[in-house]
């Protein structure tokens, strides 16, 4: 029995387990009526293993899509923007249902009054929101009506209106505009009454009027611009400027300046991993002058002692073009190019002289960014006219000389963040200076308060820097200087009206934004003048104080030579003692 019993165990199994083997394929195939199909799960300990592949080895490329690009040293008081080479993805603005018009200040007007009769005028207005215009006017004044001991009236005044507007075409070109004007006067206050007796035959002050030596600038601008507002890298870019100024003066002068500029460029890539852009810059500065004395009506400061200059006329220019590349290589950013030159300016276009200048200045960001080291070696030419020579210097004669300084220059850079509030600033020039301009005393006006422009040639070593403190944007102080060494070339022998070393220290501050307070003492070296005067250190102390009262309204008072010093920048020419301004502010809102 037991004997049977195992017999037909076995034979069991053996029917079980071949039986899914056989029965399967039948059971698929005949799919008898009422047939189902069973599987079964099997339940035990797994151990997992890894087994060896190929390693796929893909490097991570990390591609620098956004630069800092150093623009040329080169001096343009025209603002350029330099366009960034990354243009992220536009991120749909948020729309908050509800959100209140917020109040625009869209104008201001400032008006102060000061001791020695000192009135003080500001007006800004512009058109509020507009995504596709902007338009306004600003107007600027500024004058003295006082008297100085034994020299007199010593007036001047300065008012200049400029109307500005902008304009976007199809959200591709930006079109500009301003139209200015521009009246400066000035007196040659600089004699006293006894020299004036002595030199003018017996002659007082009540023997003469102001506008025997009072001079009047007035000059009428029209700048028009254009550029595309297409900042893609790998794109075409351009933009394309007109200036024109119209200068006329009370002694016979005038000055025409017509300025063409532009500039094209062009995004590309370098090693598929860096970006840069490729600029070509021209510029043309032309300028028509004539001085025309009347010989029967000699209208010329007070003190010729010639006969009448003689008329002269002539037109000057000046052309530059400047192509070069701004890109980042190897941890480097890179200015590269040139600018070539074309004197016709100094010799009042009857010769032409070609120069050619480097524009290269090369950068490096180390230690996180915290130090920033700049090496370049730059040069340009730059025009001094009337309209450059009397900003400089109010008091020159009606027949200025006119030329162009051509300058070449090896600069040093250190910027150096030691936190958030602490930066240091270091910097080192080389500058081969030609026909450079100072000023000297006309030797044919009898009273020595007449300028003429010098022009010279040197070598110049600048070194200097600054130092300053922020403190959350509530206090921030400031501390710098620089050192001059001048090489005097062909002859010269004394260096006029320029000082050897500046230093400068200034504070501000910032309470809630409701109590302003500004500081500042500058120290000026003492200068060579004519005729071996030496013209003392300089030294002085500014201060304002304004008060917010709210955002319309705000009072300040303004203070400068707080030393009571009366220096002299040119000889024979002493300034006012403490000046005192107090004025105020007041903006009025507008809801749009």
């Amino acid at each position: 029995m037991k004997r049977n019993i195992l017999t037909i165990a076995v034979a069991s199994a053996i029917v079980f387990v071949a039986l899914p083997w056989v029965s399967t394929p039948t059971a698929f195939a005949q799919q008898p009526q009422g047939s189902y199909n069973e599987s079964v799960v099997v339940k035990g300990q797994f151990t997992p293993t890894i087994e060896e592949h190929t390693k796929l080895n893909f490097p991570a490329a990390i591609t620098d899509t956004l630069t800092r690009m150093e623009h040329t040293f080169q001096y343009d008081i025209r603002p350029t923007r330099i366009r960034a080479l990354y243009d992220p993805s536009r991120i749909k603005a948020a729309r908050i249902i509800g959100e209140p018009v917020t109040r625009l200040y869209n104008n201001y007007f400032r008006i102060g009054m000061g001791n020695y009769l000192t009135p003080l005028a500001d007006l800004y207005w512009s058109s509020t929101r507009d995504r596709l215009k902007t338009y306004g006017v600003r107007l600027n004044h500024r004058s003295s009506w006082w008297t100085l001991p034994d020299h007199g009236a010593n007036h001047f005044g300065l008012t200049d209106v400029t109307l500005f507007g902008k304009y976007i075409v199809k959200d591709i070109l930006q079109l500009s505009a301003d139209l200015g004007y521009e009246h400066d006067h000035n007196l040659y206050y600089g004699f006293t009454d006894s020299l004036l007796a002595l030199r003018m035959g017996g002659l007082t002050r009540d023997d003469i009027s102001l506008s025997d030596y009072r001079s009047k600038w007035n000059l009428a601008s029209l700048n028009l611009g254009v550029r595309n507002m297409q900042l893609d890298a790998n794109r075409f870019g351009y933009s394309a400027n007109l200036r024109l100024n119209d200068l006329w003066a009370s002694w016979y002068q005038n000055e025409f300046n017509l300025n063409l500029s532009g500039d094209m460029h062009y995004g590309f890539n370098i090693k598929d991993k860096y970006k840069g852009v490729a600029y070509l810059r021209a510029e043309w500065d032309g300028y028509y002058h004539t001085f025309s004395p009347d010989a029967d009506d000699v209208s010329l400061p007070l003190g010729y002692t010639a006969l009448p200059p003689d008329s002269s006329h002539g037109a000057r220019n000046i052309v530059k073009i400047n192509p070069y590349a701004d890109f980042m290589l190897n941890g480097l950013q890179i200015h590269a190019g040139f600018t070539a030159g074309w004197d016709g300016f100094t010799a009042n276009g009857d010769t032409v002289i070609f120069r050619l200048f480097p524009d290269l200045v090369v950068s490096k960001s180390l230690l996180h960014d915290a130090v920033v080291v700049s090496l370049g070696a730059t040069g340009g030419i730059d025009a001094n006219s009337w309209n450059t020579l009397r900003l400089i210097n109010p008091y020159i004669a009606p027949d200025a000389e006119q030329r162009a300084t051509r300058h070449y220059d090896a600069v040093a850079h250190l910027r150096w963040n030691f936190s958030k509030k602490l930066e240091l600033n270091l910097e080192a020039s080389y500058a081969l200076l030609r026909d450079d301009v100072t000023f000297s005393l006309h030797p044919l006006y009898a009273l020595d308060n007449v300028y003429t422009p010098h022009y010279f040639d040197n070598n110049r070593i600048t070194l200097g820097g600054d130092i300053t403190f922020v403190n959350d944007e509530m206090i921030t102080l400031r501390a710098g200087g620089h050192y001059y060494h001048y090489d005097l070339i062909g002859g010269e022998t004394q260096l006029l009206y320029r000082p050897d070393w500046d230093a400068l220290l200034s504070a501000k501050l910032n309470y809630h934004s409701k109590f302003l307070f500004f500081l500042e003492g500058r120290l000026l070296g003492a200068m060579q003048g004519d005729s071996d005067n030496v013209l003392p250190m300089r030294y002085g102390v500014a201060a304002e104080f304004e008060y917010r009262h709210n955002r319309a309204l705000s009072f300040f008072l303004r203070a400068d030579n707080l030393a009571f010093q009366r220096y002299l920048y040119w000889a024979n020419y002493p300034s006012q003692r403490g000046l005192f301004i107090l004025g105020l502010t007041y903006t009025i809102p507008t809801q749009k």
